[in-house]
């Protein structure tokens, strides 16, 4: 058995734990919240300057519409000076491209280059507008042709964004803030549309411009506090970004849950993100044309680094206040502890000097807690109870000593005179049986069949009492210990079964029974043949006087390679369930109307198991009353098996 655990120990481990476990739990939950607080404040400050950019991001297309529609009073196609006007207007506008085209498409001025013929006016959707009379403006997706047909290969080449990978080929497209105007002849007839934009690719003026006012100029280890960029599709045109050399992160893709989300859902993401080579808390919100479709996103970011070292800053302050708790509170723990355990750790001396005998032994406890006084009062009680009852039980014992001797003296003695008197039977009940067979045999005359049938009652009598006396000195042997076995080599059949049926064949001949056996020829065993004759002639026997009268009876022997089996089974009244238990005791008879007349010492049964029990064997019964009764025993083989008393 393991070696149990101390209260005191255990109290310690128990309070310790309580104590860590708690100021654990406080730390966890203290910096998980400070965790979420400093993430979600800082992720709602994303949240809030995205939605003030794209605010400003409409409204400065906005304020250029209205600035282009003021401009555009001044211009009249026919002014011969009109293109100087134009390009006057593109500055004051800071436009990247400005140009004028009739209602058909067909340029008129501006930067057209000389092989392009119209431009696609019902296929863009500001200039369409446009031609309703209305000034218009927007977010617009301008591809490789377009950009060549506005402004030549110049222009297209400028808008090129390299893929920052190397491996793919450049953005040839670039987004523009785009208006348009008409413009109307002298009877009010729109005659021609002044349109054109400012391009958001390499826009990085316009991203610092969104970044400072959301962020300001802070850099946390050389790296922007605050982002901002503008993307194409998922490719970064416009940023402020940083690459590890500090240069900006143009030509890098967004990651494909954000690209899914916005590109491809239309809507809103916000949530912590790898950008480049760094966290961020990020916001995406899609960026669509005049006609509603996504092309692009404009992108939030606030540099992670600093709120993490924000966050561990306040959980470490948080956890210092926490682990002074956490060693007060083992201080205390401690203390309260040695206060529980000291006295009873006193106690527990006082009750081990007390088993080793010593009942005046102090448990000397001091002024504690009121269950450990009311413990020590009851120890005390118990003490000089325990100390009392000592000595009466030492005087009781010296008088069970002396009864107990007395006893044994007279159990020898009674053993010895009930030895000596069953031996001195023996002769003459043998004498006695010897006369009687010569009577009934013929030999001393012809006697009456009257005489006959008391000289035979009697003769069973006296083998009832033969039986008896020959139980009477088993037991007497069994008492004394001089019941032994002396196991052997032997043929069972031969030396056992063949003998017991031979010594109990006039039994059951006189009660008209017929016995049946099923026996080898031959069973080799390692037995004392003479008590194992002894248990068989009982079965025998008892067959022969409890069966019904001109019944049947039948013993079978049985082996295999461990053990033997024997059973003896009769025709006649049997036994109760209930006595099954009483059968093999000393002394046990049942009582019941075909065995009240038949005599015994009751000890047969009793010696049969005894008999069994020192070959390593054993007994049993079984019985369906009013029909049959079957006694049986088994025991091993072999010679390792058995044993000797």
């Amino acid at each position: 058995m393991s070696p149990k655990m101390s209260i005191r120990n255990a109290l310690t481990a128990a309070m310790l734990t309580v104590a860590l476990a708690a100021t654990a739990a406080l730390s966890v939950l203290g910096i998980v919240s400070v965790n979420r607080s400093v993430i979600r404040e800082a992720q709602a400050r994303v949240n809030h300057n995205l939605h003030v950019l794209r605010t400003y991001y409409q409204q400065r297309i906005e304020m250029l519409s209205a600035r282009l529609a003021r401009c555009a009073e001044d211009l009249d196609a026919g002014d011969p000076f009109f293109s100087e006007r134009l390009r006057e207007t593109q500055r004051a506008l800071n436009f990247t491209v400005l140009n004028v085209c009739d209602v058909r498409g067909i340029p008129l001025a501006g930067s057209y280059p000389e092989s392009v013929v119209a431009v696609p006016v019902a296929r863009d959707p500001i200039l369409r507008r446009a031609l309703e009379g209305e000034t218009t403006a927007g977010t617009a997706l301008l591809d490789g042709a377009r950009l060549f047909a506005e402004g030549g290969d110049a222009l297209r080449q400028s808008m090129l964004v390299p893929s920052a990978g190397g491996d793919k080929s450049p953005t040839e497209s670039a987004l523009f803030w785009w208006f348009a105007h008409p413009l109307r002849d002298e009877k009010g007839r729109i005659a021609a549309i002044v349109y054109g934009g400012k391009a958001l690719n390499y826009n990085l003026e316009l991203v610092d411009e969104f970044r400072e006012l959301s962020f300001g100029t802070d850099r946390y280890r050389n790296k922007p506090l605050g982002t901002v960029t503008i993307f194409l599709g998922p490719v970064r045109v416009a940023t402020n970004v940083l690459e590890p050399d500090q240069s900006r992160a143009l030509g890098t893709v967004v990651s494909e849950e954000v690209r899914r989300k916005v590109l491809g859902q239309g809507e809103s993401w916000g949530d912590r993100a790898w950008v480049v080579d760094a966290w961020y808390l990020s916001g995406y919100d899609p960026i669509r044309d005049a006609d509603g479709k996504t092309v692009g996103m404009l992108y939030v970011g606030l540099l992670e680094a600093p709120y993490r070292a924000l966050r561990n800053r306040l959980a470490a302050q948080f956890i210092v206040p926490a682990a002074f708790i956490a060693m007060l509170a083992v201080v205390a723990a401690l203390a309260l502890v040695r206060r529980i355990t000291r006295p009873l750790h006193q106690l527990g001396t006082a009750a081990n000097r007390m088993a080793k005998g010593d009942w005046n032994a102090s448990a000397g406890v001091e002024h504690t807690y009121a269950e450990i006084e009311d413990l020590s009062a009851a120890f005390q009680r118990m003490q000089s109870a325990i100390a009392e009852r000592d000595r009466e039980l030492h005087v009781r014992n010296a008088e069970l000593a002396e009864t107990n001797s007395r006893l044994e003296r007279a159990n020898r003695n009674y053993m010895e005179t009930l030895g000596f008197v069953t031996h001195e039977l023996k002769s003459p009940l043998a004498a006695m049986q010897s006369t009687m067979d010569l009577i009934l045999g013929g030999y001393v005359g012809d006697a009456s069949d009257e005489t006959k049938d008391a000289l035979l009652r009697a003769k069973r009598q006296c083998e009832t009492l033969q039986d008896m006396v020959k139980n009477y000195l088993d037991l007497s042997r069994a008492e004394r210990g001089e019941l032994i076995a002396r196991p052997r080599r032997i043929d069972f059949v031969k030396e056992v079964v063949e003998p017991s049926l031979a010594e109990t064949a006039p039994l059951f001949k006189s009660r008209g029974i017929a016995l049946k056996t099923d026996c080898p020829n031959a069973l080799a065993a390692h037995a004392d043949p003479d008590l194992m004759r002894g248990a068989l002639v009982n079965y025998l026997s008892n067959a022969a006087k409890y069966g019904r009268e001109n019944g049947s009876a039948r013993l079978a022997v049985a082996a295999n390679e461990e053990e033997i089996r024997v059973s003896v089974r009769n025709d006649g009244a049997g036994f109760e369930e209930e006595d099954r238990e009483r059968l093999f005791r000393k002394f046990s008879r049942l009582r019941n109307e075909s065995t009240r007349a038949a005599r015994g010492s009751g000890l047969g049964l009793f010696l049969c198991k005894r008999t069994l029990e020192l070959h390593g064997g054993t007994v049993g019964a079984d019985s369906k009353p009013g029909e049959y009764a079957e006694f049986r025993f088994r025991f091993p083989r072999s010679a390792q098996a058995t044993r000797s008393e």
